[in-house]
């Protein structure tokens, strides 16, 4: 890893996602300190070599889409030692629906993204991974965004799910294979020619019948393939809290990871060289 440069007294940037006319505080002391526990915290909980999944690192430049509460990202940048300034957040939803939908559950979004603001993380909203180049455009240019890069060298979709709300499987299993295929070719507009799509699915049915590989290659034209699979363990990035696609709902939602603990799988892919 990279030595970090001296500090260096720079003039006041602009708080990401508000009007241009309000600037983001300095870190506090308190702040200073909860960054370091922090850093040890990731430190301290990474699964060995054997199990871990995707490696990422503070000089890619990364895109979370998908993210609902935002808990990966905070995660992500727990293990990159609170280097945030190339991971870049997104979700689907609008600020005030987010606030909604994951101010609950023992985990609330805001002190989630207080932190990721303070490790100088960019996030963005109402960004469809279906849709990417457009959306994020629209999205950087209405919440005053500067630093967006055009394409990335990590893309990152954890647990996609359309959150139809409904029992009909074959109903289900079509609408994610649209989104998916969308998502897909979406991708690659904003991915480096050398970068990788990392999608993390559960393992075993209905996800199994989504077939993502195939809808990889057909989506694209054989242009993204398979580079690898590898397992996805939570408790590789700590602070991660799975939550659906409705957000938190009392007596349905679990507040930790048990949703997620029958196995799940993250899937590579690359550009066909």
């Amino acid at each position: 890893m990279s030595k970090r440069k001296k500090s260096v007294q720079k003039p006041p940037r602009l708080h990401r996602n508000q009007p241009a006319t309000v600037s983001k505080p300095s870190l506090t002391k308190r702040k200073q300190q909860e960054t370091v526990a922090r850093r040890k915290l990731a430190s301290g909980n990474k699964v060995p070599k054997s199990q871990a999944g995707p490696q990422y690192h503070e000089s890619q430049q990364i895109l979370c889409v998908g993210e609902g509460n935002f808990s990966f990202a905070r995660a992500l940048v727990r293990t990159l030692e609170g280097l945030g300034q190339n991971l870049f957040a997104t979700a689907y939803d609008a600020r005030d629906t987010v606030d909604a939908k994951y101010q609950e559950g023992g985990d609330p979004v805001s002190e989630i993204i207080e932190e990721l603001q303070d490790c100088d993380v960019t996030l963005c909203y109402a960004v469809d991974a279906t849709q990417l180049a457009k959306t994020l455009q629209v999205a950087s240019k209405k919440q005053h965004v500067r630093n967006l890069p055009q394409v990335f060298d990590r893309i990152i979709f954890n647990f996609p799910h359309v959150g139809l709300g409904i029992k009909d499987q074959d109903i289900n299993v079509q609408k994610n294979q649209q989104m998916l295929s969308s998502f897909f070719f979406s991708v690659c507009e904003v991915l480096k020619a050398d970068g990788e799509i990392h999608v993390t699915l559960k393992d075993g049915k209905p996800y199994s019948l989504w077939n993502i590989v195939s809808l990889a290659h057909h989506a694209t034209q054989g242009v993204l393939i398979l580079k690898t699979t590898c397992p996805f363990h939570a408790d590789q990035y700590p602070g991660y809290s799975h939550r659906r696609t409705l957000g938190f709902k009392e007596g349905f939602s679990t507040e930790d990871n048990e949703e997620i603990e029958g196995g799940c799988k993250t899937y590579v892919f690359r550009l066909q060289p």
